[in-house]
C-alpha cells in the first residue's frame, strides 16, 4: 500500500504517522528515524520505475543535488529542536501536522 500510495499520490506521510504513532511506542528520535529509513527505502524502490518512465534523468540531477543539500542542512537544524522537545509536545505537534495533510488531500481531491 505504501509504494503505490506514494508513487500515486505522495499521501503515504500521514499515513506512516498514523501507524507508527498508533502502534508503536517510539521514542521521537526512533519514530523519525523510522521514517526516513522507510522512505528512504521506498525511494529508492521507485528509482528505476522512474527512470524507466521518463520522469528522471540526467536534466534532474542538479536540482536533485540541490534539494539533497537543502535535506542535509534540515537534518542539522531541526536536530536540536527536536531533541528540546518533550515527548508529549511532539506527538501534539505530529498529530497536528497529520490532521492538516489529511485535510489538505481532502481539499486536493476536491480540486479534480
Amino acid at each position: 500500500i505504501g509504494g503505490a500510495a506514494t508513487m500515486l499520490t505522495n499521501s503515504m506521510g500521514p499515513i506512516l504517522n498514523v501507524y507508527l504513532l498508533s502502534v508503536a511506542k517510539l521514542s521521537p528520535e526512533s519514530y523519525v528515524g523510522t521514517r526516513a529509513m522507510f522512505f528512504c527505502f521506498l525511494n529508492l524502490g521507485k528509482l528505476p520505475l522512474r527512470v524507466w518512465g521518463g520522469t528522471l534523468g540526467m536534466p534532474m540531477v542538479p536540482l536533485a543535488a540541490g534539494l539533497g543539500a537543502v535535506a542535509v542542512a534540515g537534518v542539522f537544524l531541526a536536530k536540536p529542536i527536536m531533541l528540546g522537545m518533550d515527548e508529549n509536545t511532539f506527538v501534539k505537534l505530529e498529530l497536528g501536522v497529520v490532521a492538516f495533510a489529511g485535510l489538505r488531500l481532502c481539499y486536493m481531491g476536491l480540486l479534480k
